[in-house]
């Protein structure tokens, strides 16, 4: 019966996708004139965005396993979960205010609980200091004991976090986030230009995948049919990093069109906890519900969700709030904020999950997409596969470009150009490989207790990256450029397990048999990816490339630096 069933599948299947293709050769292609304008528009917004695109997709397929890294990355995490509803989160508080010079209870403050890929307990907060400038602070403390482990402007570990903020280009003050929207919406443009460039033969280009033949028919094909699969998750983050990038932007006109200007009131329809006004002069208030209460109530009320933040807003004053966040993981709308009065305890504003209005559910739904927070770590995988498969889109997409002006039609000048574009791009991306093996290695070798310990970090990543960069800028063959950064970068990758196990004595073997998940996934997936890459290296080194003999049948033009070479 199984067989059955199995054969007729098979069967519908190929029916299926039979009559796909025959749909496929009745579409209309665009006109002349059209076709022309999409496809060299598609080619220039594609070229301009590309190297930073493939920088926004390349660390945010990282950053989507920020939490599982953590413990990786900080051994003080290496610890057992206590149960986040038997944390005392006033007494947090009380000790943090004892140990901390600047902790101004009246400014936004938050407690994130432990869990499970971080069992610590972290408090952000700010005060003023003696010079009366405003600053920030991290205090991290054990569950268990409320020893504090950090405290200080930053916490000592931050490695996850770097490349989270890479990809949002967090780095550039001030216009970083709206590059990224930027970029994420003129990706946007790319994928509807292109998709109407191939729209005739996008089926039957897909079918005919193939790896042989000339170097610019291998780019199309990839580029064109890996595009077509990962085309549904292109668009999600187009469109989602392009409104978290730009919302600012996006809300301003809403704001004088709707609101007479009123930003609040705009922020208040997406965001209501964000929307409500506080008196930073209101009197202090005699009694006030305390952060415990507060977690007890969301907890009993929505036992299957995850409380993930606790904050408070003018604090200890009459018209103070305290408020929770919940997410089950689960489901795409199983997300809630919850607003509780500092006086009274009631409850002020909530976006209940999976119940809450439309306004109101958009944002927790457009985070879950983007950051692919519902649906497990499986979801996270295939996120992850898509990403690197849009990062191939990419760089095909600039190795096109590159072999289609390789012709005797443009001038020694204009392939030198093209020549240095192609290769400035590749060397920027393809350094990012060892370039992250790099930050991997730096966040063991540089210990816990020294003094701005992340800088020291941040800059071994961001000088190793700019090193590399700059050396493959002497690599003209672009062969060679990407084998020997795949080499470093497994090279490199093969060294953080060795690296790790000496540092914290936490060896693979001794990780899987302590149930250390977390950190043996680390590991582990990093000898997968050396190895693996080593071997790419051997058959890069060993195979000769028959596509480009074959093509040398024909005229071929080498660019190099100084001149352009014609091989027969």
């Amino acid at each position: 019966m199984g067989d059955i069933f199995s054969l007729d599948f098979i069967v519908w299947c190929n029916n299926f996708f039979k009559q796909i293709r025959e749909s496929s050769m009745k579409l209309k292609a665009l006109k002349t004139r059209l076709y022309n304008v999409m496809f060299h528009t598609h080619t220039v917004s594609g070229i301009v965005i590309s190297f930073a695109l493939f920088v926004c997709f390349y660390a945010g397929a990282v950053a989507l396993f920020m939490d599982e890294l953590y413990q990786w990355e900080n051994p003080e995490a290496r610890i057992e979960m206590v149960n986040p509803a038997n944390i005392d989160y006033d007494k947090v508080i009380n000790i943090v205010e004892e140990n901390t010079e600047v902790f101004d209870k009246s400014m936004t403050f938050g407690i994130t609980p432990p869990s499970k890929t971080n069992p610590l307990i972290t408090l952000y907060g700010r005060g003023e200091n003696k010079k009366g400038v405003i600053e920030r602070f991290t205090t991290v403390l054990h569950p268990s004991t409320y020893e504090i482990l950090s405290n200080g402007s930053e916490a000592n570990t931050h490695m996850a976090s770097t490349i989270y903020e890479l990809h949002y280009f967090y780095q550039i003050p001030v216009i970083g986030v709206y590059l990224s929207g930027f970029v994420a919406f003129f990706f946007l443009f790319a994928i509807f230009t292109g998709l109407l460039t191939h729209w005739k033969n996008i089926i039957n280009k897909f079918y005919a995948f193939t790896s042989e033949g000339k170097w610019k028919q291998i780019w199309t094909n990839g580029h064109v049919s890996l595009g077509f699969i990962a085309l549904p998750f292109q668009l999600i983050y187009a469109v989602t990093g392009a409104l978290l990038g730009l919302s600012i932007l996006l809300l301003a006109p809403s704001a004088f069109l709707m609101f007479d200007g009123d930003t609040t009131e705009v922020v208040k329809a997406v965001r209501p906890d964000a929307g409500i006004k506080y008196d930073i002069n209101a009197p202090l208030a005699d009694y006030g519900t305390s952060f415990n209460s507060i977690y007890k109530k969301v907890n009993s009320a929505y036992p299957e969700n995850n409380i993930t933040y606790l904050y408070a807003t003018n604090f200890g004053k009459e018209d103070g709030t305290i408020s929770a966040r919940v997410n089950d993981y689960k489901s795409i709308g199983g997300s809630g904020i919850f607003v509780y009065g500092y006086g009274d305890g009631k409850l002020k504003e909530a976006i209940e999950p999976e119940t809450t209005s439309y306004a109101k559910g958009t944002y927790g739904v457009l985070i879950k997409l983007h950051y692919a927070t519902y649906g497990g770590i499986f979801l996270k995988i295939i996120y992850f596969i898509l990403s690197m498969i849009t990062c191939y889109v990419i760089i095909s997409g600039v190795m096109i470009w590159r072999t289609a002006r390789d012709k005797p039609t443009y001038t020694n000048k204009q392939r030198r150009f093209h020549h240095r574009v192609t290769k400035f791009y590749l060397a920027i991306t393809l350094s990012m490989f060892p370039a992250l093996a790099l930050i991997f290695i730096a966040n063991k070798i540089v210990p816990l207790s020294i003094e701005d310990r992340v800088f020291y970090v941040n800059s071994i990543f961001f000088l190793g990256w700019l090193i590399l960069t700059i050396t493959g800028l002497f690599w003209n063959n672009y062969r060679k450029l990407n084998r020997n950064y795949i080499f470093l970068g497994s090279l490199f990758g093969l060294l953080i397990p060795i690296i790790n196990g000496i540092t914290t004595g936490d060896w693979v073997w001794k990780t899987i048999m302590s149930r250390q998940y977390f950190v043996f996934s680390v590991d582990v997936t990093w000898i997968v990816i050396g190895v693996s890459g080593l071997f790419i290296c051997k058959y890069y080194l060993k195979q000769n490339d028959k596509n480009e003999q074959n093509s040398k049948t024909s005229h071929t033009y080498i660019v190099k630096e100084d001149n352009i070479v014609e091989e027969n």
